[in-house]
C-alpha cells in the first residue's frame, strides 16, 4: 500500500527556539557555510550567509521536497542572518560570490502554474531592510485585465535553473490571482 504524501507547510520563524519541542522538522537557516545536519527529529539545511537570496529560496524549496517525502509536515525557515566579519577594511563594500543568483536573471521571467499556463511575468523585486520582501508579478494578460500587478511572497514562487535557463513556477490559478491585492506603483516625480 502506498502512503499519500502531503505538501509540507513552510513556517517562518525568527529563532530556532520557536520549533515546538519533540516535533519532526526540516529547518533552513543561514550560517558560515553550506551544510546538511541530520538529527533524531529531522534535518537542518544551512545556507552560507555569503550566498544570494535565490540560493536560500532554492534551499527552502528543497527542504519542502525532503519533508514531503519523509512525511514531515513542517518546514521551518529562519531568515535571520548570521553576520560574518566584514572582509573589506572600509566596511562600505560587500562580497557577492560569482554565481548566477542576480536579480537580472529573475526580473523578466515568465511564471507558470502547475497546469503549465503562463500566469504572469516577474516585473520587479521588492526589498526592505531585511532583504527580499516579494516579487511584483504582472498578471493582467493572464486575467484579461490589462495592466495588473500583484506582490507574491518569495516562498510562493519556485525558481530554478535548468540547462543555463531560469524558470519560475507558482501554484496559483486565475481566481486566486484576481482575489490577490493589486499592487500599484507610486507615481512620484
Amino acid at each position: 500500500m502506498f502512503r499519500k504524501t502531503q505538501k509540507a507547510k513552510v513556517k517562518y520563524i525568527s529563532s530556532q527556539d520557536e520549533i515546538p519541542a519533540g516535533q519532526k522538522y526540516v529547518l533552513v537557516i543561514y550560517g558560515e557555510a553550506y551544510a546538511e545536519t541530520k538529527n533524531p527529529l529531522g534535518l537542518t539545511i544551512t545556507v552560507a550567509s555569503t550566498s544570494g537570496q535565490l540560493s536560500f529560496l532554492t534551499a527552502v524549496h528543497t527542504a519542502k521536497e525532503i519533508a514531503k517525502h519523509a512525511g514531515i509536515s513542517d518546514v521551518f525557515v529562519c531568515t535571520a542572518m548570521i553576520r560574518e566579519p566584514n572582509p573589506t577594511p572600509s566596511g562600505m563594500f560587500a562580497y557577492v560570490p560569482a554565481h548566477d543568483e542576480l536579480s537580472s536573471n529573475v526580473v523578466g521571467l515568465d511564471v507558470y502554474n502547475k497546469d503549465k499556463q503562463n500566469i504572469g511575468t516577474i516585473k520587479d523585486i521588492a526589498l526592505d531592510a531585511n532583504g527580499l520582501k516579494g516579487y511584483i508579478v504582472s498578471v493582467g494578460d493572464f486575467l484579461g485585465m490589462g495592466e495588473h500587478y500583484v506582490v507574491v511572497h518569495p516562498s510562493a514562487i519556485s525558481l530554478n535553473a535548468k540547462e543555463n535557463k531560469w524558470h519560475a513556477t507558482m501554484n496559483a490559478n486565475a481566481d486566486q490571482l484576481k482575489a490577490a491585492p493589486e499592487y500599484k506603483y507610486s507615481i512620484e516625480s
